[in-house]
């Protein structure tokens, strides 16, 4: 009889703490791209963190507002990390509107999905497969994006992960009772965070697996009452925000196959296994019940798949309502990516690499558009897109190239988590930020700075015919976002104030009843706004007395 292998030097790093500080690290680094520099992002981060903002210079914990506006029906958990986080870091700063720091638990919150999924998977699939798994999901471009910015999806999408990464554990032999109270802390931190979807996705999971294998024995640990208590609590004192739902998309109807289609951009570079991991889920649908190898799948399956389906039948759809998936999604494709070394399967590791390539192809397309909203003029703009398609063309390709060569698993999975890395930092940390076009408020606050017209407490700033709430919290929190009459009747002489084009004639009209016009400092600011694609041109200037107002040609 012949001596057992030893494990190899990956299985066993794979095995040990090293693969946790691994995954840990790979997702601080995917979160991080860009935190620091990035301009905060309207419409909805800008939400966040000035409602956060506005809760602890009031020092009022229980109440969520943007300025004089209550937004009861938003959950309140993630304003409280925020809140601690802009808190201890204050003194070092002594500012409250520096953004990196209302972003941090975004970035704790990618850390615990990863971490979560790893430990989950590990449980189903194997240590080796789930560190693929979780190596893919941290690098993923939706997740990464998300861990960076200062909004509730990649909080909610850690604490369903450790939700159901629990129940994954609940399956095997082990210390049962914590890990059921594990999972009730999970939802309850879930429900705090983003209401009902936590709680909607291990529901899903557990219908469907009861539903496909008629077997709920190892669920009854759950039933053990100290969880469902704890759940019950605060479902209860968040009954007012547990059924909310985020607004942006809602006013819009988007057809079924949103989310399918975009699952290859999004999870990329785990793009490439995608082929493995649906020719494993079709063996497990065709396998019978009795058939425990499969058992692992069918829980990723019943995971991943009612929650696409729920979120693609709903009316309105935004790319990140569909995140709670993404965990199972990227366990099976670690575990195509160990699966597809060991069977004979002619077509999955060719059409991964095809559908690899067009899925990098496009999101290099977007950084060479994103490219072109830096400053410079045309000829400016096309060198910036043809060096930033060449480079990113040049980093796809050596990744195309790398998967073709090299058999190993873990050498695959290290070329497209350092493929993933390489486009994360130059979209986020080199293009996005120096794309002023897109970042108009700050080009706002320059303009305001270099005209000597910052808001203080004896100046107060007008913004007429532009809201969005990124401007408010680069600035202060109580500027007036009004509209042309407000503002044409109640502005005082000296006062600042920044107009959109559009609303320059109805807010001129007004200010002539009251013998007062409105004095451009410079020409300006033009821009494209995030939230609803739409070209702005700000004037900034101060008001005064028409006759004691220069002359000037205000351009249109």
């Amino acid at each position: 009889m012949s001596a057992p292998q030893p494990a190899s030097l990956f299985d066993q790093f794979a095995q040990g703490w090293r693969s946790y500080a691994l995954i840990a690290l790979i997702a601080f680094l995917s979160a991080q791209f860009g935190a620091g520099r990035m301009q905060v992002m309207d419409p909805e981060e800008a939400r966040f963190a000035q409602a956060t903002r506005q809760m602890v210079e009031a020092g009022d914990y229980a109440h969520v507002r943007l300025q004089t506006e209550t937004q009861s029906a938003r959950p309140i958990g993630v304003h409280w990390l925020q809140a601690a986080a802009v808190n201890a870091a204050e003194p070092l700063t002594h500012k409250r509107n520096a953004i990196w720091f209302y972003r941090l638990p975004s970035t704790l919150g990618l850390l615990l999905a990863a971490i979560a999924t790893l430990w989950g998977g590990a449980a189903l699939i194997g240590q080796r497969s789930a560190l693929f798994g979780a190596a893919l999901l941290s690098v993923a471009m939706l997740a990464g994006f998300q861990g960076m910015a200062a909004t509730a999806d990649a909080l909610l999408l850690g604490f369903t992960t450790l939700a159901l990464a629990a129940l994954a554990r609940l399956r095997a032999p082990q210390r049962k009772k914590v890990i059921s109270l594990l999972f009730w802390f999970a939802l309850a931190c879930g429900v705090l965070i983003k209401g009902f979807i936590a709680p909607l996705a291990a529901t899903l999971t557990l219908a469907s697996l009861f539903a496909w294998e008629r077997r709920a024995a190892w669920m009854k640990p759950l039933l053990w009452w100290p969880g469902p208590l704890l759940f019950a609590i605060v479902a209860a004192l968040s009954l007012g925000t547990l059924f909310s739902f985020e607004r942006g998309g809602l006013d819009q109807f988007t057809l079924p196959g949103f989310h399918l289609f975009l699952l290859p951009f999004l999870i990329f570079p785990a793009t490439y296994a995608l082929p493995a991991a649906a020719r494993l889920s079709i063996e497990t649908i065709r396998a019978p019940l009795a058939d425990e190898d499969h058992a692992a799948f069918r829980f990723l399956i019943c995971w991943a798949l009612p929650i696409l389906l729920v979120f693609e039948l709903t009316p309105a759809k935004l790319p990140h309502f569909a995140l709670p998936a993404y965990p199972a999604i990227a366990l099976l494709c670690g575990a195509g990516l160990t699966a597809m070394t060991g069977r004979r399967w002619r077509t999955t590791h060719p059409a991964g690499v095809a559908l690899f390539a067009v899925a990098g192809g496009v999101i290099v397309a977007l950084m060479s558009i994103a490219a072109t909203f830096m400053p410079g003029d045309f000829a400016a703009d096309t060198r910036r897109a043809i060096s930033t398609a060449l480079i990113g063309v040049g980093i796809v390709a050596a990744s195309f190239t790398a998967l073709i060569m090299l058999r190993r698993p873990a050498a695959r999975c290290a070329v497209l988590v350092a493929c993933a890395l390489a486009l994360s930092f130059s979209f986020r940390e080199r293009i996005l930020p120096e794309a002023r076009a897109l970042n108009v408020s700050s080009e706002v606050v320059a303009a305001l700075t270099r005209a000597r017209l910052t808001p203080r407490d004896d100046r107060p700033l007008w913004v007429v015919g532009y809201s969005e709430p990124s401007l408010i919290f680069i600035t202060r929190t109580d500027i007036r976002l009004a509209g042309p009459v407000e503002a044409g009747g109640e502005a005082q002489i000296g006062d600042a104030i920044v107009i959109e084009g559009r609303a320059m004639q109805d807010m001129t009209t007004q200010l002539a009843t009251r013998d007062l016009q409105f004095t451009p400092a410079e020409e300006p600011v033009r821009g494209l706004t995030i939230a609803n694609l739409d070209r702005v041109a700000l004037f900034v200037g101060e008001l005064r007395p028409i006759s004691a107002a220069p002359p000037a040609d205000v351009p249109r």
